[in-house]
């Protein structure tokens, strides 16, 4: 796998994660009982930065691999978990493929 592919997948990944932290936070915190109004503005605000980093990081990777942009970013920003995990197995088959 090239550099920057890799590169890029690792931030996506990472940007997901953090966006998954803050969504399990957010709803824990709600299952306690009313949450303070800051703790949800601010895990809000870090669930929508995540989430669009991870589809800029996605989107990045699109160009770098030479995947025609279009329908990927319907697939990515429309169906976010879908076209992500799609993406994702066709570029860790591709690396696989490659180094075999």
């Amino acid at each position: 796998m090239r550099a920057e592919v890799k590169n890029g997948l690792e931030y996506a990944v990472i940007a997901l994660l953090v966006a998954g932290l803050c969504l399990w936070q957010l709803i824990a915190g709600t299952q306690a009982g009313e949450p303070p109004a800051e703790k949800v503005v601010l895990l809000s605000l870090g669930l929508m930065v995540a989430g669009t980093m991870h589809c800029v990081f996605m989107m990045q990777l699109v160009q770098r691999t030479g995947r025609s942009f279009w329908p990927w970013f319907v697939a990515i920003v429309l169906l976010m978990p879908l076209g992500s995990a799609v993406l994702l197995a066709l570029l860790l088959g591709d690396s696989e493929a490659s180094s075999s």
